[in-house]
């Protein structure tokens, strides 16, 4: 397993991997791409393809002995205690659509938890990273690191970062426990970055995701003083099972708020309109 000085001598190879698997992604970005289904009924396309050739060779060369779970590259593998978790293009849907909110997510899991995240975003060049116990910064293009936290209640705005689908009776629910709210709807795992960078206090996410789109997200926001739980406030696990799939969770950047009745009620009403 990586230690923090480790961490530290691999963190410019990571970042180099992910800025070559970025500008791939630039370079094809807003031009016309084939795009394949996959079985689960999302798409993919060949630059989700080649970017995880990028991400998952680097891995390799630099720790050749952990395991790598990728969303291009996950059925059939034995379950590992210690393992990379990878989605080389998080917000297909969004990078197919033209848009501009798609991300890299690199992170490493111990004994069912996230201990390493990164976040990159080729379109801002923001490269987010975090590693436990040693705090979440942010690099923007080719500037220093600076410590990234997460962001108390506010008596003037709170902004709750959601899925571009969610309910509107969730909204309503969230509307009723979070005073002068402002929502933001936004693809991709970017959100987790704006909210451990102290621009945002809440993320509920209700639909099906895998755990390569929250891993390195919730390695970011609890280094950032946040928490990353599930329906039972308990936090987010992983290796849960063969498919990798999370149920719902909430991205919590104030701990010291009560989150509980808002997501009871969350809870409550999804469960009452199913």
């Amino acid at each position: 397993m990586i230690s923090n000085s480790e961490f530290l001598e691999i963190l410019p190879s990571l970042q180099e991997a992910c800025i070559k698997a970025g500008e791939l992604q630039k370079k094809y970005h807003k031009t016309d791409i084939d795009i394949a289904t996959k079985s689960n009924q999302t798409p993919v396309t060949k630059i989700d393809i080649d970017s995880n050739i990028i991400i998952s060779d680097s891995l390799k060369k630099l720790t050749p002995t952990i395991p790598i779970i990728s969303e291009e590259d996950y059925e059939g593998q034995d379950k590992h205690d210690s393992f990379w978790i990878v989605d080389p293009l998080d917000g297909t849907r969004n990078y197919i659509d033209k848009g501009n909110n798609f991300c890299i997510c690199i992170s490493l899991i111990k004994e069912s938890y996230p201990i390493l995240g990164i976040i990159y975003s080729p379109i801002q060049d923001y490269f987010y990273y975090a590693y436990q116990d040693y705090g979440a910064f942010l690099i923007k293009g080719s500037g220093k690191p600076i410590r990234i936290r997460t962001s108390k209640m506010s008596s003037e705005r709170n902004n709750v970062y959601t899925s571009i689908s969610i309910n509107n009776n969730t909204l309503d629910q969230i509307s009723t426990h979070v005073q002068n709210v402002l929502f933001i709807k936004q693809a991709s795992a970017l959100k987790f970055g704006a909210i451990a960078s102290g621009e945002g206090c809440f993320y509920p996410r209700l639909g099906p995701t895998h755990e390569w789109d929250t891993a390195a997200g919730q390695c970011l926001i609890e280094e950032a003083g946040g928490s990353v739980v599930d329906k039972n406030m308990e936090r987010l696990k992983y290796n849960k099972n063969s498919k990798f799939l999370n149920d719902e969770f909430f991205v919590i950047a104030d701990t010291t708020f009560n989150w509980k009745p808002v997501i009871d009620n969350i809870i409550f009403e999804r469960k009452s309109i199913s």
